[in-house]
């Protein structure tokens, strides 16, 4: 398994249903990547703010996405790849 740090801004496609943000879709670089499965999701504070975490599955691969509400902005932290 290796565990590549990203932190980049990218566009999400989400669906909000109940008071909940769940990603569906999102693209990074030239890519679309189909969210398959939400492995997990948090919330943290911070100042004025908040932050919504995703652990998400698409195609063999996790990623880790998160939507700041500072910035209205979500950013792929990392992607951890098999083998």
């Amino acid at each position: 398994m290796t565990i590549e740090e990203i932190g980049e801004a990218i566009r999400v496609r989400a669906d909000f249903a109940g008071g909940k943000a769940r990603p569906v879709e999102f693209r990074w670089g030239r890519r679309n990547y189909r969210v398959k499965t939400i492995n997990g999701e948090w919330a943290d504070r911070h100042g004025d703010g908040y932050s919504l975490h995703y652990s998400v599955q698409a195609g063999g691969e996790t990623y880790f996405l998160h939507f700041s509400s500072n910035d209205v902005q979500w950013w792929l932290d990392r992607v951890i790849l098999p083998g």
